[in-house]
């Protein structure tokens, strides 16, 4: 990878799958991992640390995925940071709904090494 570090950000409310993708993102060195657990929670960590990688849930308790990366782009425009949603369904169930907010990164879990792989070296690029 690179010397550069990437701010990442998981938010995911079922804390067995936020620890899982904790665990993933630890094998990479330069990634300073963060976490919530709402949509709320996470809006203000994206304002207050500005991460270069969202991992965001499509299903949250007090919002969707596609509604906080909304608020987050209305918010931030070009600055909004990388973002894939990650969801237990087939990505073909929201896939619609995501590319039309300009989510082009769909997940599904379990996620595979090389996904992440894949999203780290964009962000780190970005």
């Amino acid at each position: 990878m690179t010397d550069k570090r990437v701010k990442v950000l998981i938010v995911d409310d079922d804390f067995i799958s936020l620890e899982v993708m904790r665990a993933m993102l630890s094998h990479f060195q330069e990634a300073d991992i963060l976490t919530a657990e709402s949509g709320g929670e996470a809006l203000d960590l994206i304002m207050q640390q500005r991460p270069q990688l969202v991992l965001l849930d499509h299903q949250l308790p007090d919002f969707n995925g596609v509604q906080l990366y909304c608020k987050v782009h209305a918010e931030l425009g070009d600055d909004t940071p990388l973002t894939a949603m990650v969801s237990g369904n087939p990505p073909a169930d929201y896939e619609a709904e995501c590319q039309a907010a300009g989510i082009n990164h769909l997940l599904q879990k379990p996620l595979a090494p090389s996904d992440l792989a894949e999203l780290m070296r964009i962000a780190s690029a970005r």
